[in-house]
Parts: structure tokens; C-alpha cells; sequence
């Protein structure tokens, strides 16, 4: 569902914690030239194994079938998210005209998973609003700054 949300294929709402970013992020969001669909990794982040001498593992494969950049764009979300990765990562791939469609549809997805699974409380974990606030703000910003 959250992966048909952030492409606009469905409408959803979104728990009360979780309804400023998603506001924002919808109102930011705007349509794209859609590049080449293919299999993607819609996890990817944290579900790559490492070890000395040996070739990468990735495991617990979520397949979605959308443009690659995007699969880039959710490990990017994911780093401003759960990692406090610099903003500089959004200007990302400067070859890629729609790189920052592509965040903030990363956000929506990341956004609406973790509203769908707040569970019966209706309520995000501690922390995560203002985890989101401050991920589309920082879209915000650039975005701005692209456009100024």
C-alpha cells in the first residue's frame, strides 16, 4: 500500500502524528517521467551483509517494480531518517532530473508503512514524527535552494 501511495495510485490517511510531513510531502510531490520500470530492492538499507573476503549478501529481498533511482532514493530517506545522514545527500544523482521526486516519494513510502503499522494505539514510536519533520524539512530546504 505505502508504495502505491507514494506513486499516487491510492489515497490513504495517515495517523495524527504522521499527518504534517505526509501534508507536506504530498503537496511537494509532482509528477515524473517515468524511467524504465524494473525489479527493484525496496529495502535495501540494513539488508546488506558484509564480511571480510567475501562478495556482499543482500537478503530479505522486497521486490517493487518501479524506476531503479527510486530504490536509491529509499536508502537515501532511510539515511536522513534512522541514520542522520547529511542533507547533502538529496541532491543525489545529478545526471537523474527527477532525483528529488524520488526522495520525497521515498518518504511518503517510509512515511505510510510506519503509519500502517502503528498497530492499535494509532500512534508512531517515540521520536519518529519528529524523525519525519525533520527529513521533509530538510526537502524543503533543498528544494528552495534548487529553485531560488
Amino acid at each position: 500500500m505505502a508504495d502505491r501511495v507514494a506513486w499516487g495510485e491510492q489515497g490513504i490517511d495517515v495517523i495524527e502524528d504522521l499527518t504534517a510531513p505526509y501534508s507536506t510531502l504530498l503537496e511537494l510531490r509532482r509528477p515524473v517521467e517515468q524511467d524504465a520500470a524494473q525489479l527493484i530492492h525496496g529495502d535495501l538499507t540494513g539488508n546488506v551483509l558484509f564480511a571480510t573476503d567475501d562478495e556482499p549478501a543482500v537478503i530479505d529481498f522486497s521486490p517493487y517494480w518501479r524506476p531503479p533511482v527510486f530504490a536509491e532514493a529509499i536508502v537515501v530517506a532511510d539515511g536522513l531518517l534512522w541514520f542522520d545522514f547529511p542533507s547533502d545527500l538529496l541532491t543525489g544523482p545529478s545526471d537523474h532530473p527527477d532525483w528529488q521526486q524520488m526522495v520525497i516519494r521515498a518518504l511518503i513510502f517510509r512515511l505510510v508503512a510506519h503509519s500502517e503499522s502503528a498497530g492499535p494505539s494509532g500512534q508512531a514510536q517515540s521520536g519518529e514524527p519528529e524523525r519525519y519533520v525533520r527529513a521533509t524539512d530538510a526537502v524543503v530546504k533543498k528544494l528552495a535552494a534548487f529553485q531560488g
